[in-house]
Order: structure tokens, then C-alpha cells, then sequence
């Protein structure tokens, strides 16, 4: 940086706002450009020194926005977003007082993780040919954060296929890295729209719980929403802005204070109008002509990697700019820290309190914290045939026991109500038998049958599910039986999770994902190059 401006800059602000200034200015090469620069943020200090003149401040925040990291960096880098689309992209910004905490944090820290949690989109379908919204993100962390403030950055994407926020309240811990500072979620496409009551339902009150855990972390992470949009979804008919759950999900992000960004808030008009990268009269997959960067969407529900995806991580990024300029404008004070710092208010669904223990234990987490010790005759093996783990508790051997400790205490509904445990097991068509499923200390719940023999010629994991009383210290006992269905008599049993429902009662919504289960047992055990504090990472996968 020149000196002379440099050295001006420092005099005149602390430590934290040249940071932070760096974050704008750090990739601007020549002294001139940086002297232009710093004249703006001169004139930012002195409009926010003027009471009430709010508006002259963001007028500056506008022109610093300009001279975006990573537009210096690549001169060829241009937003698809016009400055407009990316500010109506935020639809709540809120006090984000942990937002700025967790950038200036970053600062101080020299390190910051980011977590990202949602379905399919977020896993990177529809990127094809071009780098999914996580992938843009993190490079872009890397490339203003990483490299011109030096910090340490970690992007974790534990989005999962397929999943709604049910799977992820229960199973949050397994996907979350415990030192998240921005944690963004992505569920307003795969969370059912049209679900009644309004509200208080069995698909909202886990989008709740799931934010109250990730908000009840102990870093206090700034938590984010990302509202995915897609056209063609038909609820109630193809191609209306109402069509996804965002709305009631905005009411959540209200209640708490979240900030939130939107697909359709930002480009729905522009669908609309069929502009080039937004065209939604078809989609890029079935195209008899190439739309590579006309099309928005690779599939019905998907974003394509060189126009939607791209949007959806402009939209993070010009969210985390804002927080910047918000941070450049009213520097953090003890007041932002405390406010950060406080509990959280009473859900807002009714009675909804999130679980305060571990639901979902699969891979290690299933050896380690659900299965007591050491079980005779029962081997933790890995029988995969591929790079894919297929670990798991095997027995071959009739009347071996296996025991589970699971806390069966619901978070939420009456305490006399029984809660869903699932178990997942084996099902295949050679060699497997048959177990008894009884609960054996603490809690009750009647004996069941699990049957791990099917004659389909193929091999999975499946969900046995129980419902069993309340208890801190549920015990609960797998033991293998003599007889068997099996054409070749065997007695074989594998087992490989366990998933405790978060809410009381047989209505209440269980896991029912054993796909998904699967899917995170396997990857949650290989390990190259992505998975931070041995959580799970989709790009783990082969």
C-alpha cells in the first residue's frame, strides 16, 4: 500500500477501521487509486460524525461498494447482479450485530469459519460446468479475508440431498463445525410452502429449533438466510413469487433479528422479463440449443452454475460487504458484544425449546457416544467394496447383544408423550438375519423386530423405528435371534446409526431419511482435503 496513504489513514482511524478498510482497499495496486479511495472513507467518518445524515453515509457505503475486492483482483470480474438486484437481494438486515461481530472478529482472530447448511442446491447441483454458490463463496473469503487481512478461512458446506430442516435440527451436530462464526441456511425450496396451521406445524417448528441451536452455540454465530427460489416448483402454480416457504420463513428471521437474502427478491422481475442469465422459459438441461449463461435454472428445481448459483453467492457476499460498510460507518462497541451475547428470547412457535443434547449419531458419533462400550461378539468393520466407508456394528452370532444409551427427553410436547427412536440397519438380500429390539433400562417401549433380509438384489440402510418413553438414560438392546428368513441361513446384523427424535408424541415429525443417513454415514468417514473438526463436508464425496 503507499506509504503516504497508508500513514495518513492510520492517523486519522484505529487499528480495526483500517482493517477493515483494508478489506475494500487492499487490492487496489497504485497510490493514486488508493489516495481516491481513502478520500471516500475520509468523507464516510465525517458523515458519520453528522447526526441524522444517515443518508450521505450510505451514499459512501454505495461508493465503496464499487471498488469491490474482487472486482480489483479480476478486472475481468463483473456481477451478474446489477447494484439494484444485489440490493434488493437483502431482504432483512436487522440490527446484525452478530454479523458484525463476526467480521470484525475475523479481523482480530485472523481466522473465521464459515458453515453452510441445506439440500441439494447447496451440495452444488445444477454447478455442472461452473463452481457451485459455496465454492464462490470461498473463494472469495479466501481472496479478500485470506489474503489481504491474512485471516484463516474455513468454509464448511454440510448441506445434504435431499433433506429437509427436520433431518438437520436433529442431526445440526454432526454438520456444524462447534467454532462456526457465520453459519448460512438453505432450506426455503426443500421445506414445504403450503403446510397448515400456519406456523406451528411439523415443518416449521424444526426450521425454528434448528436456528435456536445454531444461534445457541457457544461463538454465538451469525446466523444467515439464504432463500433459494424455484420457478418451476408448481405451489400453487408454476412461475409466482409466493411459491416457496420464505415468507413464513422471513417471520422467524424477524423474530430474531437474522439477516436474509432472496433469490426472488433480487431477480424474480428479471425472470420475468427473460433477461440474458435469468431466462426461465426453459430450463438448461433439456435445451435443444446451448443457454450456458442465459438459463437460470440447470433443472426444475436447480440453479445452473453459471447463472444461479452465481447469484446466490453474490447475494452472501454483497450481504457481507454491508456488514463491512456497516462496520466502516459505527465501528463495533461493547453494546454490539453484549446484544450478540444475550439469550435468546421464548421460541416464537409456542413451547417449540430446541433439544440441548446430541440426537443424531451416525458414523463415530454412533460408536462413540451411542454404543455402550465394547459389545461381545460384535465388530465395528468397514465393508465397503468401494472408497465409500460402510462402517458399522456386525454380529453373526445369535443371542449377542448390543446396547444403545440414548437421552429419550423431548425438547418439545408433554412429557408422558413417547418419542421416536430410529435405528438404522442393514437390509439386504444374502446373509442377514434377524433382532430383537427391547428397551432394557430407564425407558419402556414395546419389544420389535428388526429383519434384515430382503430378495431385492441390492444393499441399504433402513430405519427401524421405536417409540419409547422419556428418560435421560434410555437403554435400549439390539441382540441378534436364532431364526432367520435368509435363503442361506445366516444371522448376520449390522448396525450403523441412531437418530432420537427432538418432539413428543406419534404425530410428531420423525427423521424418515434413511438416504440421507446413509449418504452422511458414509461420507462422514472419508476425509480429503474438506470436513473441518471432523464434521461432515458434501464435497467428500466421490
Amino acid at each position: 500500500m503507499c506509504r503516504h496513504a497508508a500513514g495518513k489513514q492510520a492517523a486519522a482511524g484505529s487499528r480495526m477501521l483500517l482493517f477493515l478498510a483494508f478489506l475494500l482497499l487492499g487490492h487496489t495496486q497504485t497510490c493514486h487509486g488508493q489516495k481516491r479511495l481513502l478520500k471516500a472513507l475520509r468523507e464516510l467518518q465525517q458523515d458519520a460524525s453528522t447526526p441524522g445524515d444517515q443518508y450521505a453515509a450510505e451514499a459512501t457505503w454505495s461508493n465503496l461498494f464499487h471498488h469491490h475486492p474482487l472486482q480489483q483482483h479480476h478486472a475481468s470480474y463483473r456481477y451478474l447482479l446489477s447494484k439494484q438486484q444485489r440490493q434488493r437481494g437483502i431482504s432483512h438486515f436487522g440490527s446484525a450485530e452478530r454479523l458484525r461481530l463476526a467480521l470484525s472478529r475475523a479481523i482480530t482472530n485472523k481466522k473465521l469459519t464459515v458453515a453452510v447448511v441445506g439440500g441439494s442446491i447447496s451440495a452444488g447441483t445444477g454447478a455442472e460446468d461452473a463452481p457451485a454458490w459455496v465454492d464462490r463463496l470461498e473463494t472469495y473469503l479466501r481472496e479478500t479475508y485470506g489474503r489481504v487481512a491474512s485471516v484463516n478461512v474455513t468454509v464448511n458446506n454440510g448441506a445434504v440431498p435431499g433433506t429437509t430442516s427436520a433431518y438437520m435440527s436433529g442431526c445440526v451436530n454432526l454438520h456444524v463445525p462447534a467454532d462456526a462464526d457465520i453459519v448460512v441456511v438453505e432450506y426455503t425450496v426443500n421445506d414445504d410452502h403450503m403446510v397448515l396451521p400456519a406456523l406451528d406445524n411439523p415443518v416449521r417448528r424444526p426450521y425454528e429449533r434448528l436456528l435456536r441451536k445454531l444461534l445457541s452455540m457457544p461463538t454465538s454465530p451469525a446466523v444467515v438466510l439464504l432463500h433459494a427460489y424455484a420457478w418451476f416448483k408448481p405451489e400453487p402454480i408454476v412461475g409466482v413469487f409466493y411459491s416457496n416457504a420464505e415468507r413464513d420463513l422471513n417471520e422467524l428471521a424477524g423474530y430474531y433479528g437474522l439477516p436474509a437474502v432472496s433469490v426472488k427478491g433480487c431477480c424474480f422481475q428479471a425472470m420475468q422479463q427473460g433477461a440474458p442469465g435469468f431466462q426461465v422459459h426453459g430450463i438448461r438441461k433439456q435445451s435443444l440449443l446451448d443457454s450456458k449463461g442465459l438459463a437460470f435454472y440447470y433443472d426444475e428445481i436447480h440453479p445452473d452454475g453459471n447463472t444461479g448459483h452465481r447469484v446466490m453467492a453474490e447475494l452472501v457476499v454483497t450481504l457481507l460487504q454491508r456488514g463491512v460498510a456497516d462496520l466502516l460507518h459505527s465501528p463495533l462497541t461493547e453494546a454490539d458484544k453484549a446484544a450478540a451475547a444475550q439469550p435468546l428470547p421464548p421460541p416464537m412457535i409456542r413451547g417449540n425449546w430446541e433439544s440441548l443434547s446430541d440426537r443424531c449419531f451416525m458414523g463415530e458419533a454412533f460408536r462413540s457416544k451411542a454404543v455402550m462400550g465394547q459389545p461381545a461378539s460384535w465388530d465395528w468393520v468397514n465393508e465397503a467394496r468401494s472408497l465409500r466407508p460402510k462402517w458399522g456394528y456386525v454380529s453373526t452370532t445369535p443371542g449377542s447383544s448390543l446396547q444403545l444409551l440414548l437421552n429419550t427427553t423431548a425438547s418439545t410436547g408433554a412429557a408422558e408423550h413417547p418419542v421416536l427412536v430410529q435405528v438404522a440397519y442393514l437390509s439386504s438380500y444374502e446373509h442377514m438375519g434377524k433382532a430383537a429390539v427391547a428397551c432394557v433400562a430407564g425407558c419402556s417401549c414395546e419389544e420389535s423386530e428388526i429383519n434384515g433380509y430382503h430378495a431385492d438384489h441390492n444393499s441399504l440402510l433402513k430405519l427401524h423405528r421405536v417409540y419409547v418413553s422419556q428418560h435421560e438414560e434410555c437403554v435400549m438392546a439390539v441382540q441378534v435371534k436364532e431364526e432367520t428368513e435368509a435363503p442361506d441361513g445366516e444371522h448376520k446384523v449390522k448396525l450403523a446409526a441412531a437418530v432420537v427424535s427432538e418432539e413428543a408424541g406419534e404425530l410428531a415429525a420423525g427423521l424418515d431419511n434413511a438416504a440421507a443417513v446413509e449418504h452422511v454415514h458414509d461420507i462422514s468417514f472419508r476425509h480429503v482435503g474438506f470436513g473441518h473438526n471432523a464434521v461432515f463436508d458434501i464435497r467428500n464425496h466421490i
